[in-house]
């Protein structure tokens, strides 16, 4: 059974059928019923009973046959040929090239630094070995034969199965254990065909460029061509590529020749742009092929001409790019060709470029789109997709009879005749099996899976007439009961009764899915299922542990959930899962785990060689190496936590009075930015400005409670505690100000809860480390002094206040210029100051003046100055830092200070208040908030030059090393590692052709000679010194010999005492040559005669120990692999100090590293007694070291898989819950597992799932669970964790598929989402669930989507819906049920993919919202062909003439090939959409942001923060290169402009006055509809519109949910009536609260994306609902001033008295609200979108409406009452009353005046629309009725259906 397809609900959830002849599920389910052995089951023998009635065999049961329903998704622009497996293979191995890497690692379009991806390659290599494949050599000339009809007379032997097969096999060479499985899934998924889609649209663009491929004349391109292009990489000192020629070759035998002729090229003939430079020239993350490694041409075969000297020489070479048809005999050709002649080259799949036109001819022959079920032998079929859920939702659920009573029966829509009661029918003996299904079971298709030969027409035996006679018993009842509700006390138990069911299950993942897809129809039964008490027990334990960990689903009450990757969560909840990201994940997850055991196994089984003797250990090796995973599993927090659980907090001092030894951190978490503790020591040195717990000015302020109450409605942290401390330390002298200060007011005026800290230090102290006083006073003209601003500040503090002392620090400290203001100066301005805001009257300023004067004259003794300045200097710090909570912020020098300051505010924010959330913080505990924040896991003593700098980098482990390699301090005695707390080694990597290397190689050497006996005063810990050769040219001085002898000198480092090994480097360093030094060791005097001999040795032979360039770095120290560049603060030259530095970063992981490893080593019977043994320290200390330098690198990259919402950092215990359920001897009855033997012997990924079964996550995880398990075959644990009481209604009242099936193939099993046996009786409506980067249409359906339901007459599938249509008698026959699927089928395209992604203006950290971005396709413009396309002269090399220049041919332009859009205000997020393929990505070139920005390259750092380098390259344009459905978002940096520092994208001064449409002007209408209903009255109102309107209309409707027949006639239409038509689309962001009902769906599309929706050139738009009729002219509305709102709406009528009751708006909540203001209306409203956009309305909507939607209750209308509640904030201009009129709320009198009329709903009576419409729009007033519109609009429709015919 294929996984994407599920069978009918009661067979796969409750097992109706266990064993075929003996057991039955019991779907009569009573309160009453006996309960059994197995709660759900019952035997067979419970049926027994008198039959008196037999049914005929030609009589049947259900009336119209099985309702199923059927949804697929294709990419319809997309071919599928049975190339396709062929290179979609190679795609998932050059994705994979890419995986751990983030995007900017790629970004770089320098064409050399293509690296090659050897999976992928040895994949190409393996299929061009086959040679061609005379079966695909075939289809190239076959399908260039097919007819317009389809047919073919080529060979169909060759099928789209074969080439996957064949895909398979040529892969076993490229595949880890994981691709084995993955490989086939994603082809079956079609996981990589937009890589390939990508490919076939740059090979059709050359193609059609070169005249390799004549659209009109469709003659096909060769099987395979290659473009040479002549490239240079550098000009003017800069990274640039430059394009000198391009030779494009069909045939591969003119390889040669062609090379010869770009080898001659001396003028440079075209610089070509970067933007079109995909086409001809590899992209930056295209691989060459690993084996050419020579550079094709010298640098010396160019000779320039004199007149070529402003070209200046670089880099060139000739690089290449094969465009072919994998498989065939042609691209094996080219592809050898290019190997022989090492050419550079990458490869791209042409496929099947003829297929737009094949399309064209296809639809122009009537034929519509190519069907996906035509023969892949001959021709291409569009892409049948999977990765996709499709959701059923029961409609009006609010009138469904809910069964609340005893005796209630009552079931939903009971529209059928009645059926005759079977309950004492029985199967006639006589009769076969039963060709239907009966209680979801059909017999007879069951006895022919089982036996192929048996006769199914013979009658049955005895005990299957039984089995059938129980069916056909048992069907009635179970058609009832799908359709009865339980009553609320029934389905409280639901999900503890689901799980019973699963727990009782053969298969619990198959009886999971069941259940959880199709809960509607088994609710009922389900209900009555008893749970046993130990299940109950067992239940509420598993939902605790997985709160414990976190796996909660909000959306569901809190409902257990959580999916698992090892310990990686990825979130299957999000609104737009995307299971392609979840490969990504698992390769991701897969590659960790092979780098991690490809790295450590191998030392660890040599370790174990030393300690349990050579060869042996190997299985121990393994079991340490299965712990090493766990703590890769565990994460870094959970690490460290670990390490904690059996060691003391570190020791600080306690030398504040804030600061008490029971302070301790309390927030049970350490975080992840560290904090420099500049609180405790500082009592006298700094210098608080205000304390917000004891200044009387706070006291009104509220305490933690009220605060926490305030914040519920939206207002700020303002509360009487000292949550926030910021310390500035600052130089007042040095003419700069501090940019933090120009932080504070912001932060003072919102009340924030802030105290002040100043540490006034001069700068020049610092630097001199030594404090000053200031010069002779000099009547007051000597420079000021920071000594000075001290006291000042001191005095004015204590004098007038802390706010007082505060505005002189924001207003006097200003910049001034190079000549320092005197200090007389400096008292005049602080006097004034304090004087102007009142603190004391005028008069008195010469009073206070002297006093200050006077002050400073003679300062006091103990002014504090000193103590600020050894605070400073103990604690590292200088001029220009500032901390907020101890965490720094960026130096004020850094250009990026605006950038960190905001991240920091908001990260200490969300950090701080989760603490008060939690309990931690209240108003009196803890006594000093900043102390306890001051303390914890990552606070440091003093700010460390370690600790500065931008990211942290771990590098990878050293696999070429050895434990010989260490050195220990000759100071530090051997210890006994098993009282070890943490090991570590200090490395340092050099390159000794430099200065730098050989410096810091002596003072290594120094430190390690002067070591102190200990490295920490509370911990033992064992530090080992580690020397690394890093030779960066093949050698040292040239000479490879000296380079080896250096890795062979360290690598046996321990055999030596420091001072030999120094000399021995001195000695090593001196001579110029190896062999001069080999020769100094065997004569030199300095060394005995051993120790020489031993050092010859040792530089002599193997082993040798080097970097290998694991770094792109000449010189660099580490620490457990934590990378310290020399160039950064440290210099060549290290201290105890630093060391000690270094070792305290690291302390805390490596504890936690050190007691999860350390005892693996140390169990081995015998080896404790050796604990102090030299090589077992040795062998020891290196393996752990190494062992957490490895975990140390995974956890540092696991930053590339950022785009999933968590990672191991935010670790929740999920593998040690699933360790101790599987280890438990009780056997657990909600636990299973999976594929545990396989990770026996290997690493594998594995999958921990806990889950309530009743919730939409788990329907979507189900069928994921099942190709884990049985496809992928990795170890699969599952919990279920139900809910102990379901609140409410049913937790899912919907239906849900996922297709997902392993098996599929396009062409014989294409992939659908499948709904079997679903109750008649349900009104249904579509929902499709798809990943966030797809923008999917429906393509075809012949029911409306929105409302699938039966016709009691005719049936249910697509067959009766067009008889009830036709109307008129039933054809005899044409319904017989027997055997019958009643089958509705829906067919969706992916129209195209998004890209989306943030905006920041790189100096200030925000958004640029309204910043206008374009998008377009990259193509080739022309070239220097002079002749037609098809007359393409070929040279004598065999390439076409020409470069890429002039006005030669080009590619047909698709409509799509451009579109545009706005930045948003929230998190700077752009939408825009784009097919697979290269695009520019650009500012608008004739818009404002174009004159005020221009784009940058830069950077996001693990922690978020954007950084842009001060060389950072400009350009105009980024490109964008579209090839997955893993999207993960695009980050784009602008800058400003010289001139523009300060410039609006919205000048205040502009111009929005509205002008005067005379007629000529286009009036542009907006709408939006679902449903086949809703559509009809759209066209009506589009007819009424373009009727009354004087101007030239142009309707804009939003497509998501609109019909394929619909939009097709419709365009029709528009023609026909003379206005036009264009469709618009957008994909909800995900990151806006979503909605589940499709109609308030619709209702947030209809107003929250009005600035995005439309292209930018609409400056004005009306929309208009799809069930009015307009009477006016609409030019009218169009020129309405709208006195400059924004847009205009029409409040509600309150002329018809009989309904102002309803009108909720006149009392309560809204009355309140609106304060005077009208309630209008949203079924009419006018936008002035230059203004809506200018005045960011859209975002100000959306942000109302992400805060307004928290709460479900809120918006009850939400196109309605968002507009209407942010009008305060959003003017909404009042249109007069005439522009809508509505019955329901307008009197008749009114009527005659109305412009529109609009059907909208009467809340005292319930009318369809249909006759509403035509009861209202008739008569005098109209000049058609309703009916005549409606049978226009119908004419045209049939006149659509005759022209298409």
């Amino acid at each position: 059974m294929k996984s994407s397809r599920t069978a009918s609900p009661t067979f796969v959830i409750l097992l109706l059928l266990l064993t075929l002849s003996t057991c039955l599920i019991n779907i009569h389910a009573s309160d009453q019923q006996e309960q059994t052995s197995s709660p759900t089951l019952r035997r067979l023998s419970s049926f027994q009973q008198s039959y008196t009635h037999l049914i005929p065999s030609d009589q049947a049961v259900i009336r119209h046959g099985r309702r199923d329903i059927e949804a697929s998704v294709k990419a319809h622009g997309w071919p599928s040929t049975i190339f396709s497996p062929l290179c979609e293979a190679w795609a998932y191995f050059e994705a994979g090239g890419s995986i751990g890497k983030s995007k900017d690692d790629t970004s770089n379009n320098n064409v050399r630094d293509n690296v090659s991806n050897e999976a992928s390659w040895r994949y190409l290599d393996a299929l061009v070995e086959k040679g061609g494949i005379p079966a695909l050599d075939a289809w190239i000339g076959d399908s260039n034969n097919v007819d317009p009809d389809g047919s073919s007379n080529g060979d169909s032997s060759w099928t789209y199965a074969n080439s996957t097969k064949l895909a398979i096999q040529s892969a076993k060479s490229s595949s880890g254990s994981l691709d084995e499985n993955l490989l086939p899934l994603a082809l079956a998924l079609r996981a990589h065909m937009p890589h390939c889609e990508m490919h076939r649209s740059l090979a059709r663009d050359v193609a059609i460029h070169f005249g390799l491929y004549n659209v009109v004349a469709r003659a096909e391109p060769p099987a395979a061509f290659c473009v040479l292009s002549r490239v240079s990489t550098e000009k003017d000192d800069e990274k640039q590529t430059v394009l000198w020629d391009t030779k494009v070759l069909a045939d591969a035998a003119l390889l040669p020749p062609a090379l010869k002729v770009l080898e001659g090229v001396k003028i440079k003939q075209n610089e070509m742009e970067v933007n079109y430079a995909s086409l001809l020239m590899p992209l930056p993350e295209e691989s060459y092929h690993p084996d050419i490694t020579r550079k094709n041409i010298d640098d010396d075969d160019f000779m320039f001409e004199e007149e070529d000297a402003e070209v200046k020489k670089g880099p060139e070479e000739t690089v290449a790019i094969l465009y072919g048809q994998v498989g065939t005999t042609a691209f094996a050709s080219f592809y050898k060709a290019l190997m022989e002649s090492k050419v550079k080259f990458v490869v791209r799949h042409m496929g099947h470029i003829a297929y737009e036109e094949e399309m064209q001819a296809s639809e122009q022959h009537g034929h519509g789109t190519l069907s996906s079920t035509q023969s892949l032998a001959s021709r291409a079929i569009p892409t049948a997709l999977q990765g996709y859920g499709v959701r059923l939702d029961i409609r009006n659920v609010e009138y469904k009879a809910f069964d609340d009573g005893p005796n209630d029966k009552a079931k939903d829509g009971d529209s059928e005749q009645s059926q005759p009661d079977w309950n004492d029918s029985e199967h006639h003996p006589d009769h076969p099996a039963r060709n239907e299904y009966l209680a979801g079971i059909n017999l007879k298709t069951i006895m022919e899976r089982l036996d192929a030969e048996a006769d199914t027409d013979a009658p049955l035996p005895k005990d299957l007439q039984a089995l059938q006679t129980a069916l056909l018993q048992s069907h009635p009842a179970q058609l009832s009961s799908e359709s009865i509700v339980p009553p609320a006390w029934k389905r409280r138990s639901l999900s503890l009764q689901a799980a019973t069911v699963i727990a009782y299950s053969s298969d619990p993942l198959e009886t999971l899915k069941g259940i959880s897809q199709n809960l509607p129809s088994i609710a009922h039964s389900l209900s009555s299922v008893s749970v046993a008490e130990s299940l109950k027990t067992l239940a509420e334990e598993a939902t605790d542990v997985a709160a414990k960990v976190g796996a909660v689903s909000p959306g569901w009450g809190d409902a257990a959930f959580g999916f698992y990757v090892n310990s990686r969560e990825v979130n299957v909840e999000r609104p737009s899962f995307n299971v392609f990201q979840l490969l990504d994940v698992l390769r991701e997850e897969d590659k960790k785990l092979r780098d991690l055991e490809g790295t450590v196994r191998p030392m660890l089984e040599k370790t174990m060689g030393v300690l349990m003797g050579e060869g042996r250990g190997k299985g121990k090796a393994f079991n340490i190496l299965k712990t090493i995973r766990k703590g890769m599993d565990m994460g870094v927090e959970k690490l460290v936590r670990f390490g904690k659980k059996k060691s003391e907090a570190l020791v600080t001092d306690q030398d504040n009075e804030d600061y008490d030894e029971d302070e301790a951190e309390t927030s049970g978490s350490s975080t992840k930015k560290y904090r420099i503790d500049v609180g405790r020591g500082g009592k006298k040195a700094v210098l608080y400005l205000n304390d917000l717990e004891k200044d009387p000015e706070y006291r009104s302020w509220p305490n933690v409670e009220e605060m926490m109450m305030r914040m519920q409605f939206g207002q700020g942290p303002t509360v009487r505690r000292n949550l926030f401390t910021m310390l500035i330390v600052l130089d007042p002298a040095s003419g700069n100000v501090h940019p933090a200060i120009n932080v504070l007011p912001h932060l003072v005026n919102s009340q924030f809860p802030l105290r002040i800290g100043l540490l006034v230090v001069s700068r020049q102290d610092a630097t001199q480390k030594k404090p000053s006083k200031p010069g002779p006073w000099n009547s007051g003209n000597r420079p000021f002094h920071a000594r000075d601003s001290l006291i000042l500040m001191r005095h004015i503090s204590k004098r007038y206040g802390g706010m007082a002392a505060m505005s002189c620090l924001i207003n006097v400290f200003q910049p001034h210029s190079e000549e320092s203001p005197s200090v007389g100066d400096y008292i005049h301005n602080h006097v004034s100051l304090l004087s102007q805001i009142g603190v004391f009257p005028e008069d008195e300023e010469a009073d206070v003046r002297q006093e200050m004067e006077l002050l400073l004259k003679s300062p006091p003794i103990d002014d504090g100055y000193e103590d600020a300045f050894e605070f400073a200097t103990q604690k590292m710090i200088s001029p220009g830092m500032s901390f907020f909570n101890g965490i720094p912020f960026p130096d004020a020098s850094e250009s990026a200070f605006g950038l960190g300051v905001n991240e920091v505010l908001r990260y200490e924010q969300q950090h701080v208040m989760s603490l008060v959330m939690q309990g931690a913080i209240t108003d009196s505990k803890p006594r000093s908030v900043y102390a306890n924040l001051l303390s914890g896991d990552n606070c440091y003593k003093q700010y460390h030059p370690a600790l500065r700098g931008s990211e942290v980098e771990y590098a990878p482990m050293l696999t070429n090393v050895n434990d010989l390699s260490l050195i220990f301090p000759s100071t530090n005695n051997p210890v006994d590692i098993r009282n070890v707390d943490a090991f570590f080694v200090v490395e340092a990597v050099l390159n000794f052709d430099t200065i730098d290397g050989v410096n810091a190689a002596l003072n290594f050497f120094d430190l390690m000679q002067s070591a102190p006996a200990r490295w920490h005063s509370s911990k033992t810990v064992s530090v080992a010194f580690r020397i690394v050769s890093n030779p960066r040219n093949g050698g040292v001085n040239g000479d490879p010999s000296k380079a080896s002898g250096y890795a062979s000198l360290f690598c046996l480092a321990s055999r030596f005492n420091i001072k030999t090994l120094k000399r021995a480097f001195e000695i090593m360093h001196e001579n110029k040559s190896f062999l001069d030094a080999w020769n100094s060791f065997r004569t030199s005097d300095e060394f005995d005669e051993e120790t020489s001999q031993n050092l010859v040795d040792a530089v002599s032979k193997m082993p040798r120990c080097s970097n290998e360039g694991t770094l792109d770095k000449d010189n660099y120290y580490t620490i457990n692999g934590r990378v310290y560049p020399i160039e950064g603060p440290f210099g060549p030259f290290l201290n105890e100090e630093d060391i000690k530095m270094l070792l305290s970063v690291e302390m805390d992981r490596s504890i936690g590293m050190t007691r999860l490893i350390s005892p693996k080593f140390l169990a081995e019977p015998g080896k404790v007694d050796k604990s102090t043994d030299e090589s077992t320290i040795l062998a020891v200390h290196n393996a752990i070291v190494l062992s957490a330098t490895a975990l140390n690198h995974v956890f540092s990259t696991s930053a590339a898989a950022k785009s999933t919402p968590s990672s191991r950092d935010s670790f929740s215990g999920i593998v040690e819950v699933m360790d101790s359920l599987g280890s438990s001897r009780e056997r657990n009855p909600l636990y299973f597992s999976w594929n545990e033997e396989s990770a026996k012997k290997r690493l594998q990924v594995e999958i921990s799932v806990i889950c309530d079964p009743l919730t939409e996550p788990t329907q979507r995880v189900a069928p994921l669970l099942l190709t884990i398990r049985d496809s992928l075959k990795l170890p699969l644990r599952l919990m279920i964790a139900p809910r102990q009481v379901v609140e409410n209604d049913l937790p899912l009242s919907s239906y849900y598929r996922f297709a997902i099936d392993p098996l599929a193939l396009p062409d014989k099993n294409p992939p659908t989402a499948l709904f079997s046996n679903l109750p008649s009786n349900h009104l249904l409506t579509v929902r499709m669930d798809v990943p966030e980067p797809w923008d999917l249409q429906q393509a075809f359906a012949v029911q409306d989507a929105d409302n699938l339901r039966c016709d009691a007459r005719y049936g249910c599938g697509d067959e009766a819906y067009l008889l009830a249509k036709a109307g008129g008698e039933v054809p005899e026959g044409s319904l017989a049920p027997n055997g019958r699927i009643e089958l509705t089928q829906m067919e969706y395209t992916l129209k195209s993919l998004l890209f989306f992604g943030q905006c920041y203006d790189s100096s200030t950290n925000s958004p640029p919202n309204g910043l206008q971005l374009t998008l377009d396709r990259s193509k080739l413009k022309g070239s220097s062909l002079s002749h037609a396309v098809g007359e393409v002269q070929v040279e004598s090399d065999g390439s076409t003439f020409g470069t890429v220049r002039g006005d030669g041919p080009e590619s047909p332009t698709s409509p799509h090939d451009h579109t545009d859009t706005l930045v948003m205000k929230t998190v700077g997020y752009w939408q825009l959409r784009a097919n697979p393929g290269i695009w520019n990505l650009q500012i608008e070139k004739n818009s404002r942001g174009a004159e005020i920005y221009h784009m940058v390259d830069g950077s996001v750092s693990q922690s978020g923060r954007l950084s842009v380098s001060n060389n950072a390259s400009e350009f105009i344009s980024k490109s964008l290169v579209m090839k997955d459905f893993s999207n993960h978002g695009q980050i784009l940096l602008v800058k400003r402009n010289k001139g523009h520092e300060t410039s609006k994208l919205f000048p205040e001064d502009s111009n929005l006055e509205a002008t005067h449409n005379e007629g000529n002007e286009v009036v542009h209408v907006f709408s939006l509809a679902t449903g086949h209903a809703y559509e009809r009255l759209l066209k009506i109102m589009m007819l009424s519109v373009t009727k009354r309107t004087k101007s030239p209309v142009k309707f804009w409707f939003f497509e998501n949910f609109l019909s394929p027949s619909f939009k097709s006639s419709a365009l029709y239409m528009a023609e026909r009536i003379g206005c036009q038509l264009e469709f618009v689309t957008y994909k909800w962001p995900e990151w806006l609260r979503g909605q589940s009902e499709k109609q308030r769906l619709i209702w947030g599309y209809k107003i929250l994306f009005l600035d995005v929706l439309f292209p930018l050139d609409v400056k004005k738009i009306i929309y208009v609902d799809a069930d009015q009729v307009v009477r006016g002219d609409m030019t009218e509305l169009w020129n309405l001033d709208l006195e400059g709102a924004p847009y205009g709406y029409t409040p509600f009528c309150d002329s018809r008295e009989e309904t102002l009751g309803y009108q909720f708006w006149r009392s309560g909540f809204w009355k309140n609200h609106l304060r005077g203001k009208p309630y209008h209306i949203s079924a009419l409203y006018v936008v002035d979108l230059e203004r809506f956009r200018r005045e960011l309305v859209g975002d100000k909507l959306r942000a109302t409406y992400q805060q307004l939607s928290a709460d479900p209750n809120s918006l009850a209308n939400l196109d309605q009452d968002l507009p209407n509640y942010a009008q305060h904030d959003v003017r909404i201009f009042s249109l007069p009353q005439k522009w809508l009129w509505c019955e329901s709320w307008c009197s008749d009198e009114t009527k005659a005046e109305a412009m529109t009329i609009d059907l909208c709903n009467n809340p005292l009576h319930k009318e369809a629309k249909i006759s509403m419409a035509k009861r209202i729009i008739s008569g005098e007033l109209f000049e058609e009725s309703w009916e005549e519109l409606d049978a226009e609009v119908e004419r045209y429709y049939q006149d659509f259906l005759t022209l298409r015919q």
